[in-house]
């Protein structure tokens, strides 16, 4: 990644980073969107919900996540012309979910460093775009993540993303804060802060240390006007039209109504957070079944 304008990204979340959702987030100021993150085995396997996942319709910088451990499999889906959509492909190395790790995927990368050489480095040169690597601190007690960035740029990665978290952290308790500044002085490629970005306090702390852009996603969820917040700027338009617009894209993506709804309603819970007798809200959105009854509480926000 070419030096330029400090970015502000969607983080790529599972079950969550719709190509709607990224849409409307770009459209409040996110400069970067992530896709979920897609397994290269599913690819593979011509998996139609996989595939699904790589429909993109924001102006932002365009993103695709990617997940796996088999050279092979990799090698051979970074065939596809699917990939021309987007501006990066970013590599996963970070999940802390179980059934992700038990696999040998996501944060389990960084348990042998010269193993994640070997897939990283096949997967920067089997690229038809430039490769980033996302990653936490460590894994199992050792927190290499200064040597595992060092192998990364060394195979050539574009930029990197740190969260600055254990893979038995999860998300719980807070990131820490020095490593990032540790992981930017020991390589020359752009580093991406992820984790607890919430106020222009957070992002000016960021820059101040050299970090390239701040990746939020957690706070993001339900609140995209966090992207015109924290840059300063006018949103682009209500929440309510957002959850609006949400909803009116996904009809395109899901197939039945049964399934949308059953998405939809943890979107419309998160939208809802932040509004008065919210708790009550969410208690009533977790008994609908029809679109109908997502339309009218829509209506009444």
């Amino acid at each position: 990644m070419k030096k330029q304008k400090f970015i502000y990204a969607l983080a790529p979340m599972a079950g969550v980073t719709d190509f709607a959702f990224r849409k409307i987030c770009a459209d409040f100021g996110a400069d970067m969107v992530v896709t979920e993150m897609i397994s290269a085995k599913a690819m593979e396997n011509n998996s139609e919900r996989t595939l699904k996942l790589f429909r993109e319709e924001s102006n932002a910088i365009r993103v695709c996540q990617l997940f796996g451990h088999e050279i092979s499999s990799l090698e051979k889906v970074l065939k596809n012309k699917i990939f021309n959509n987007f501006d990066y492909i970013d590599f996963n190395c970070g999940c802390p979910a179980p059934k992700i790790v038990k696999n040998g995927d996501g944060s389990a990368m960084m348990r042998d460093i010269e193993k994640a050489r070997e897939v990283i480095s096949a997967l920067v040169k089997a690229s038809p775009k430039p490769v980033s690597v996302k990653f936490r601190l460590g894994i199992g007690g050792n927190e290499n993540y200064v040597e595992f960035g060092k192998m990364c740029e060394e195979c050539g990665v574009s930029f990197l993303t740190l969260h600055a978290r254990t893979r038995e952290q999860g998300y719980s308790g807070e990131v820490d804060k020095t490593a990032y500044k540790n992981l930017i002085n020991a390589v020359k490629i752009p580093v991406f802060w992820s984790g607890d970005i919430k106020t222009k306090e957070d992002v000016d702390y960021a820059k101040s240390i050299g970090c390239a852009g701040v990746m939020i996603g957690r706070n993001a969820l339900g609140n995209p006007e966090i992207f015109s917040t924290l840059k300063g700027k006018p949103a682009p338009y209500s929440k309510k039209q957002a959850i609006i617009n949400h909803l009116n894209m996904l009809k395109t993506y899901f197939k039945t109504e049964r399934t949308l709804v059953a998405y939809f309603k943890k979107h419309l819970m998160w939208y809802v957070r932040s509004s008065k007798n919210a708790t009550l809200t969410k208690l009533k959105i977790l008994e609908f079944t029809t679109l109908k009854q997502i339309e009218n509480l829509i209506d009444n926000l």
